[in-house]
C-alpha cells in the first residue's frame, strides 16, 4: 500500500476486521430484509433503504473521522506531500465503497420484489451512489467541529435527523426535499417520475464542499 493512499488504507483495515466486517454487512440485512418482504406499504420500505444509507454514511465517516482526529493520525498524515483534497477524497470515497456494498443486498432485493422499468433500475442506481457519496460527505462535514467521539456521536445524530427530515422521509418536506440527494432516491424506489439527474449534481455539491474545507481537516491552511 502505498503511504499516501487514505483509500487503501481504510479499505484495507476495514477488510482485516473480519467480524466487523461480517456485521456490517448482516446489520443492514437484518434490519431491512424482515421489512422488504413484509406485508407492509412500499413507502414505507422505500423510506427504511434511504434511512439506513443516511445512517450508514453519516454515522460510519463521520465517527471514523472523528477516532482518527483522536489517535493523531490525521496529524500524520497531513505531513505527507499529499493534498488534503485528495487524502479526503480517498476517505470519502473508500466509506462510499463499503456502504454501497452494505446496502446493494436489501436494495437488489427491494428491486426483485417490486421490478421497475428498465429506465427505473438506472434511475435508482444512479440515485442510489449518489445518496451514499453524500451521506458520506455530509458525515465528513459533521465530523469538522468536534473534538471528542462522545462530541463526534452528537454530532453525528442530529446531522442524521436534519437530513432525514429536510428529505421528507418522515414527514413531506416540499420546500427543502429537493435539496438533498436523499429524497431523489426514496421518490427512485417508488418509481415517481422526477429530475433524477440533479441527484449526482447535489451529491458533487456536497463532496466538493468537504475538499473545500479538507485543509483544515488536517490541519493545514493550503494544498
Amino acid at each position: 500500500m502505498r503511504p499516501d493512499s487514505f483509500f487503501q488504507k481504510e479499505l484495507l483495515e476495514d477488510l482485516r476486521d473480519r467480524r466487523g466486517l461480517i456485521l456490517k454487512f448482516a446489520l443492514p440485512a437484518a434490519l431491512l430484509l424482515p421489512l422488504i418482504l413484509a406485508d407492509v406499504p412500499v413507502s414505507l420500505q422505500a423510506a427504511g433503504i434511504t434511512v439506513a444509507v443516511v445512517f450508514s454514511g453519516v454515522f460510519g465517516s463521520s465517527i471514523g473521522l472523528v477516532r482518527l482526529r483522536e489517535s493523531g493520525m490525521l496529524e500524520r498524515m497531513a505531513m505527507l506531500p499529499v493534498s488534503p483534497r485528495r487524502l479526503t477524497a480517498g476517505y470519502v470515497f473508500a466509506n462510499a465503497l463499503l456502504d454501497l456494498a452494505q446496502v446493494a443486498v436489501p436494495l437488489a432485493v427491494f428491486l426483485l420484489v417490486h421490478p421497475p422499468a428498465p429506465a427505473g433500475v438506472v434511475y435508482a442506481a444512479v440515485s442510489f451512489a449518489s445518496a451514499v457519496v453524500a451521506a458520506n460527505a455530509l458525515g465528513v462535514l459533521a465530523a469538522a467541529v468536534p473534538g471528542s467521539s462522545g462530541e463526534g456521536h452528537l454530532y453525528a445524530i442530529v446531522t442524521v435527523m436534519a437530513a432525514i427530515a429536510f428529505s421528507g422521509l418522515i414527514a413531506p418536506a416540499p420546500y427543502t426535499q429537493g435539496l438533498l440527494p436523499f429524497w431523489y432516491l426514496y421518490a427512485a424506489l417508488l418509481t415517481t417520475p422526477g429530475a433524477f439527474a440533479l441527484a449526482p449534481v447535489l451529491a458533487a455539491l456536497l463532496l466538493g464542499s468537504v475538499l473545500t474545507v479538507s485543509p483544515w481537516l488536517f490541519g493545514r491552511t493550503g494544498g
